[in-house]
């Protein structure tokens, strides 16, 4: 059913919380999993670095990137998934969905960050983006703790009956 698996990471333990779920999918299908990463300028638009700071900011950042999804690869490949990893650069969401279609993949594996609110105003959710705009399945793994009290699905039903 599934042969390829996106896992868009950002560097982060919540992002990671992802992998989990797209390795159990991948040995139960046979899939293959496809760890991304992007990566932006880190230094922005700054108009005091140089052009010569910003290059070197950018392959120090990537290099890090690489890294960091080399050993995640490492570790999910221990575990018997076949992996490889991309490095993507520019706005998160629109590297993340320009690998899927690239990539052709069955399904979308990502953490969300749980926030609501202001927050998820100012700081946008990528999750969101990506699961409003691509026409592949996405799984959205939530974060341990919930900000908003938790219902029942089960109240809920019997309420409205």
């Amino acid at each position: 059913m599934y042969t390829k698996i996106l896992v868009p990471l950002d560097g982060s333990a919540l992002a990671e919380r992802a992998i989990a779920q797209a390795e159990a999918i991948a040995k139960a299908t046979g899939a293959e999993l496809i760890l991304a990463q992007v990566v932006q300028a880190p230094l922005g638009t700054t108009p005091e670095a140089g052009t010569a700071e910003e290059v070197e900011a950018f392959r120090e950042t990537a290099a890090q990137a690489r890294a960091y999804l080399g050993m995640i690869a490492t570790r999910v490949s221990g575990a018997g998934v076949k992996v490889r990893f991309e490095l993507l650069e520019g706005a998160a969401a629109t590297g993340i969905l320009a690998l899927a279609h690239k990539e052709d993949v069955d399904m979308i594996v990502m953490s969300t960050h749980g926030r609501s609110g202001i927050s998820k105003l100012v700081m946008g959710s990528v999750a969101e983006k990506v699961m409003l705009t691509t026409k592949r399945p996405v799984l959205l793994v939530k974060p341990e703790r919930v900000q908003v009290e938790h219902i029942d699905e089960a109240d809920v039903f019997l309420s409205a009956h």
